[in-house]
Protein backbone atom coordinates (compact mmCIF):
# COMPACT_ATOMS: atom_id res chain seq x y z
CA UNK A 1 0.00 0.00 0.00
CA UNK A 2 2.85 2.36 0.53
CA UNK A 3 4.43 1.54 -2.88
CA UNK A 4 1.18 2.71 -4.34
CA UNK A 5 0.78 5.93 -2.37
CA UNK A 6 4.59 6.92 -3.39
CA UNK A 7 3.66 6.22 -6.97
CA UNK A 8 0.64 7.96 -7.02
CA UNK A 9 3.03 11.05 -4.77
CA UNK A 10 5.14 11.01 -7.65
CA UNK A 11 2.46 10.98 -10.44
CA UNK A 12 1.59 14.33 -9.23
CA UNK A 13 4.91 15.55 -8.74
CA UNK A 14 5.46 15.11 -12.33
CA UNK A 15 2.09 16.25 -13.43
CA UNK A 16 2.55 19.95 -10.90
CA UNK A 17 5.93 19.78 -12.73
CA UNK A 18 5.10 19.44 -16.42
CA UNK A 19 2.44 22.00 -15.45
CA UNK A 20 4.69 24.93 -14.23
CA UNK A 21 6.87 23.78 -17.73
CA UNK A 22 3.88 24.60 -19.49
CA UNK A 23 2.65 27.90 -17.42
CA UNK A 24 6.28 29.01 -18.23
CA UNK A 25 5.69 28.36 -21.91
CA UNK A 26 2.84 30.74 -21.98
CA UNK A 27 4.30 33.43 -19.39
CA UNK A 28 5.44 35.59 -22.27
CA UNK A 29 1.57 36.87 -22.04
CA UNK A 30 -0.26 35.49 -18.91
CA UNK A 31 -2.81 37.47 -19.42
CA UNK A 32 -4.42 35.42 -22.66
CA UNK A 33 -5.64 33.25 -19.77
CA UNK A 34 -7.68 31.37 -22.83
CA UNK A 35 -4.33 30.64 -24.13
CA UNK A 36 -3.07 28.58 -21.07
CA UNK A 37 -6.55 27.08 -20.64
CA UNK A 38 -6.50 25.71 -24.28
CA UNK A 39 -2.36 24.52 -23.89
CA UNK A 40 -3.31 22.51 -21.01
CA UNK A 41 -5.99 21.23 -21.94
CA UNK A 42 -4.15 19.76 -24.95
CA UNK A 43 -1.50 18.48 -22.87
CA UNK A 44 -3.47 17.23 -21.09
CA UNK A 45 -5.18 14.96 -24.05
CA UNK A 46 -2.15 13.88 -25.31
CA UNK A 47 -0.43 12.69 -21.94
CA UNK A 48 -4.28 10.50 -21.71
CA UNK A 49 -4.24 9.53 -24.93
CA UNK A 50 -0.59 8.40 -25.35
CA UNK A 51 -0.64 6.61 -21.52
CA UNK A 52 -4.09 4.99 -22.81
CA UNK A 53 -2.61 3.51 -26.01
CA UNK A 54 0.99 2.23 -24.24
CA UNK A 55 -1.54 0.06 -22.08
CA UNK A 56 -3.74 -1.24 -24.89
CA UNK A 57 -0.66 -2.16 -26.70
CA UNK A 58 0.18 -4.35 -23.41
CA UNK A 59 -3.53 -5.06 -22.49
CA UNK A 60 -5.45 -5.33 -25.66
CA UNK A 61 -8.85 -4.26 -24.87
CA UNK A 62 -8.58 -1.86 -21.99
CA UNK A 63 -9.04 1.19 -23.76
CA UNK A 64 -12.65 1.77 -22.39
CA UNK A 65 -11.90 0.51 -18.87
CA UNK A 66 -8.86 3.34 -18.50
CA UNK A 67 -11.46 5.97 -20.39
CA UNK A 68 -14.10 5.63 -18.22
CA UNK A 69 -11.83 5.17 -14.83
CA UNK A 70 -10.11 8.83 -16.66
CA UNK A 71 -14.16 10.47 -16.71
CA UNK A 72 -14.90 9.27 -13.18
CA UNK A 73 -11.42 10.59 -11.55
CA UNK A 74 -12.67 13.45 -13.02
CA UNK A 75 -15.95 13.20 -11.44
CA UNK A 76 -15.06 12.21 -8.25
CA UNK A 77 -11.96 15.37 -7.81
CA UNK A 78 -9.01 13.93 -9.29
CA UNK A 79 -6.80 10.53 -8.87
CA UNK A 80 -6.32 11.07 -4.83
CA UNK A 81 -10.04 10.31 -4.68
CA UNK A 82 -10.01 7.57 -6.52
CA UNK A 83 -6.95 6.22 -4.94
CA UNK A 84 -8.74 6.42 -1.51
CA UNK A 85 -11.88 4.44 -2.94
CA UNK A 86 -9.37 2.14 -4.63
CA UNK A 87 -7.52 1.47 -1.35
CA UNK A 88 -11.12 0.94 0.56
CA UNK A 89 -12.79 -0.98 -1.66
CA UNK A 90 -9.88 -3.07 -3.44
CA UNK A 91 -8.14 -1.63 -6.51
CA UNK A 92 -11.01 -3.14 -8.75
CA UNK A 93 -13.63 -3.47 -6.59
CA UNK A 94 -14.94 0.40 -5.96
CA UNK A 95 -17.53 1.55 -7.41
CA UNK A 96 -17.16 5.72 -8.86
CA UNK A 97 -21.16 5.68 -8.89
CA UNK A 98 -21.56 4.71 -4.75
CA UNK A 99 -24.12 2.52 -5.20
CA UNK A 100 -24.83 -0.55 -2.82
CA UNK A 101 -24.00 -3.86 -3.95
CA UNK A 102 -27.69 -4.91 -3.49
CA UNK A 103 -29.65 -1.69 -4.83
CA UNK A 104 -30.86 -2.78 -8.23
CA UNK A 105 -33.32 0.30 -8.50
CA UNK A 106 -30.59 2.88 -8.07
CA UNK A 107 -28.33 0.74 -10.22
CA UNK A 108 -30.81 0.99 -12.92
CA UNK A 109 -31.86 4.57 -12.56
CA UNK A 110 -27.93 5.33 -12.73
CA UNK A 111 -27.31 3.65 -15.99
CA UNK A 112 -30.11 4.79 -18.03
CA UNK A 113 -29.14 8.55 -16.80
CA UNK A 114 -25.78 8.15 -17.93
CA UNK A 115 -26.57 6.32 -21.32
CA UNK A 116 -28.98 8.92 -21.91
CA UNK A 117 -26.42 12.20 -21.37
CA UNK A 118 -23.51 9.62 -23.41
CA UNK A 119 -26.40 9.78 -26.57
CA UNK A 120 -27.47 13.37 -26.02
CA UNK A 121 -23.52 14.51 -25.92
CA UNK A 122 -23.16 12.16 -28.87
CA UNK A 123 -26.01 13.52 -30.60
CA UNK A 124 -24.47 16.94 -30.50
CA UNK A 125 -21.30 15.97 -32.05
CA UNK A 126 -22.98 15.01 -35.15
CA UNK A 127 -23.45 17.25 -38.29
CA UNK A 128 -26.40 19.91 -37.53
CA UNK A 129 -28.31 18.29 -40.12
CA UNK A 130 -28.37 14.70 -38.23
CA UNK A 131 -29.26 16.20 -34.56
CA UNK A 132 -32.85 15.12 -34.73
CA UNK A 133 -35.34 13.10 -32.44
CA UNK A 134 -35.64 10.94 -35.46
CA UNK A 135 -31.88 9.76 -35.27
CA UNK A 136 -31.69 9.90 -31.59
CA UNK A 137 -34.82 7.66 -31.70
CA UNK A 138 -32.72 5.74 -34.91
CA UNK A 139 -29.54 5.43 -32.41
CA UNK A 140 -31.53 4.14 -29.32
CA UNK A 141 -32.83 1.19 -31.60
CA UNK A 142 -29.71 0.04 -32.72
CA UNK A 143 -28.64 0.06 -29.43
CA UNK A 144 -31.00 -2.04 -28.06
CA UNK A 145 -30.57 -4.49 -31.67
CA UNK A 146 -27.17 -4.81 -31.03
CA UNK A 147 -27.27 -5.82 -27.19
CA UNK A 148 -29.92 -7.83 -27.51
CA UNK A 149 -28.48 -9.66 -30.17
CA UNK A 150 -25.13 -10.36 -28.50
CA UNK A 151 -25.83 -10.97 -25.23
CA UNK A 152 -28.80 -12.50 -25.07
CA UNK A 153 -30.03 -16.41 -26.42
CA UNK A 154 -33.48 -15.28 -27.36
CA UNK A 155 -33.48 -11.74 -28.31
CA UNK A 156 -36.80 -11.57 -28.93
CA UNK A 157 -38.45 -13.30 -26.03
CA UNK A 158 -36.26 -10.49 -23.98
CA UNK A 159 -37.35 -7.66 -26.71
CA UNK A 160 -40.96 -8.23 -25.66
CA UNK A 161 -40.18 -8.57 -21.96
CA UNK A 162 -38.57 -5.14 -22.35
CA UNK A 163 -41.19 -3.44 -24.09
CA UNK A 164 -43.65 -4.44 -21.46
CA UNK A 165 -41.06 -2.90 -18.81
CA UNK A 166 -40.78 0.31 -21.03
CA UNK A 167 -44.32 0.35 -21.25
CA UNK A 168 -44.92 0.08 -17.35
CA UNK A 169 -42.59 2.83 -16.81
CA UNK A 170 -43.89 5.29 -19.30
CA UNK A 171 -47.40 4.47 -17.26
CA UNK A 172 -45.79 5.31 -13.88
CA UNK A 173 -44.16 8.60 -14.84
CA UNK A 174 -47.92 9.38 -16.57
CA UNK A 175 -49.63 9.05 -13.57
CA UNK A 176 -46.81 10.73 -11.50
CA UNK A 177 -47.16 13.62 -14.08
CA UNK A 178 -51.38 13.88 -12.84
CA UNK A 179 -50.65 13.00 -9.26
CA UNK A 180 -48.21 16.38 -9.23
CA UNK A 181 -50.32 18.59 -11.49
CA UNK A 182 -53.18 17.47 -8.87
CA UNK A 183 -51.11 17.36 -5.29
CA UNK A 184 -47.97 19.85 -6.08
CA UNK A 185 -47.06 19.65 -2.86
CA UNK A 186 -46.47 15.75 -3.53
CA UNK A 187 -43.03 15.16 -4.68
Amino acid sequence: MVRKTEITDDLNKVMADSLLQLLKLVNNDISQESDFLSIVKVFLLGVISTAVDLVEVTSPGTTPFLYADIEAAAKLGGLRAIQKMQLENGSMNYSVSNIAPDDIETAMNYLGKELSVALYKGLHELPLPLRSSEVLLRGMEALVSNLLNQKFDNPHQILDSFCEHVHMSLDDLESRGKRQVLHPERR
